[in-house]
C-alpha cells in the first residue's frame, strides 16, 4: 500500500483529531465564542494541521463550529430554537419507543426498566454523564424493534451531542442528569409506563432548561379521533 502523505492524514489521525477537539468542546476547554486556529490546535494536540482541518469540518457539519477561511473556527453555543426543535424530535422517537414496549407487554416494560437501571451508575463529570445518557436513550429506542427509528435517533443524537454536553456542564448537572434517567427506569421497572412517559418528557424539558430554553412544549399524546 502507498504511504499516506503528510498532506493527507490517514483516517486514524483524522479520527483522533476529531475526538481530541470534541473532547475539549465537551469539557469546556474550548468555550462558546472562542476562535480556534488550526495551527495552534494542531500544535497543542501534536497532530498534522490537515487532520485538525478535517476535524473542524466534521464539527461544523454537526453544528458545533463555524469556519472562517484564514481566520479559524468559532465555537458555537447551542442555538436555542435549534436545540428545542431537535430535542423535541428526539422526544417523539423516544416516546414512540416507550409506548411500543409498553404496548407489547407490561412484563417487557418491567424487564427493560430493570436492564436500564442496572446500567446506570454514579457520574461526576459531564463526559461521564454524556456516556451514560447516550447508552440509556439508545437502549430505550432500540427496544422498540424498529431499525429505521433507531437510525433516525442515532442521527438526531449526533446532532444534539453539543446540546447535551452544554446541559451537563455546571455544578450538580451531571448528577441531576443521571438521577432523571434513574427515575424513568424505576417507573418502567415497576410497570408504570404512563409515569415513565411523563418523566421522560420532564427529563428532556430539564435538559433544555439547563441550556436556557424556558419555553415548554407539549407532551405528545394520541390524537382524538372521536370527532
Amino acid at each position: 500500500m502507498p504511504e499516506t502523505s503528510p498532506e493527507s492524514p490517514g483516517p486514524r489521525t483524522t479520527d483522533r483529531a476529531y475526538a481530541e477537539v470534541r473532547a475539549r468542546l465537551l469539557d469546556g476547554s474550548y468555550r462558546p465564542g472562542e476562535l480556534l486556529h488550526e495551527d495552534t490546535v494542531a500544535t497543542e494536540l501534536g497532530l498534522p494541521g490537515e487532520a485538525v482541518h478535517e476535524a473542524f469540518t466534521r464539527l461544523r457539519e454537526e453544528g458545533a463550529l463555524r469556519l472562517y477561511p484564514t481566520r479559524g473556527a468559532l465555537v458555537l453555543p447551542a442555538t436555542l430554537q435549534e436545540a428545542r426543535d431537535v430535542m423535541e424530535a428526539r422526544l417523539l422517537l423516544e416516546i414512540f419507543a416507550l409506548d411500543s414496549v409498553a404496548a407489547r407487554s407490561r412484563t417487557e416494560l418491567r424487564e427493560l426498566g430493570q436492564e436500564l437501571l442496572s446500567e446506570i451508575h454514579e457520574v461526576g463529570t459531564p463526559d461521564e454523564a454524556m456516556a451514560v445518557g447516550r447508552a440509556f436513550h439508545t437502549r430505550l429506542v432500540r427496544a422498540a424493534g424498529n431499525p429505521v427509528v433507531a437510525d433516525m435517533h442515532v442521527a438526531l443524537w449526533d446532532r444534539t451531542w453539543h446540546i447535551a454536553a452544554s446541559s451537563t456542564v455546571g455544578p450538580g448537572n451531571p448528577e441531576n442528569d443521571a438521577a432523571e434517567h434513574a427515575a424513568i427506569a424505576e417507573a418502567m421497572a415497576i410497570g408504570r409506563g404512563g409515569d415513565a412517559r411523563g418523566l421522560l418528557h420532564r427529563h428532556v424539558s430539564a435538559t433544555l432548561h439547563r441550556i436556557g430554553v424556558v419555553e415548554e412544549f407539549a407532551l405528545p399524546r394520541p390524537a382524538d379521533l372521536s370527532g
